[in-house]
């Protein structure tokens, strides 16, 4: 039981030590707490250019603190939720957009989960009547009268 105490004390500090991580926060915040809310509202939803599906707000890169940064800077000089989204995408594209808009260029995006399965289960379907048909014409009559007559010669006692 003694030998288990070193081991309980050095898991508590590291736990201790080392503690949960959390969103990492940028260096400065904003004096207003509602631009703050913003703030972190579009670090949500902006994703980091360097980490694959993070947003920024979770992102530890330097370009994710640089991103930011720019989402407080913009909030600060006026700009409105969708301009802060509009200024991203048109530096990096649409793909820095967690959520990105719905236009033409998108729609394939968009509407191709809808069709695959649309396809699929049309495929399902012609399949399902193509196979019954070729059940029905599989045994023609006069086969069917040839097999009944067959049977009946069988079932006969000689």
């Amino acid at each position: 039981m003694k030998a288990a105490r070193p081991v309980c004390a050095i898991w508590l500090a590291t736990v201790a030590l080392c503690g949960p991580a959390g969103p990492v926060q940028a260096e400065t915040v904003l004096a207003d707490p509602a631009q703050e809310a913003r703030a972190q509202a579009l670090g949500r939803e902006i994703r980091c250019v360097v980490c694959e599906n993070e947003p920024v707000a979770l992102s530890q890169a330097e370009i994710a603190i640089d991103m930011r940064e720019a989402i407080r800077t913009r909030i600060a000089a006026g700009d409105t939720d969708a301009e802060v989204r509009s200024w991203f995408a048109s530096r990096y594209g649409d793909f820095v957009l967690l959520r990105p808009k719905v236009s033409l260029e998108t729609a394939a995006l968009w509407g191709a989960p809808l069709i695959l399965l649309l396809a699929g289960a049309g495929g399902i379907v012609w399949q399902m009547r193509r196979s019954g048909r070729q059940a029905e014409a599989a045994v023609s009559p006069a086969d069917d009268a040839e097999a009944r007559a067959a049977i009946l010669r069988h079932q006969q006692p000689d």
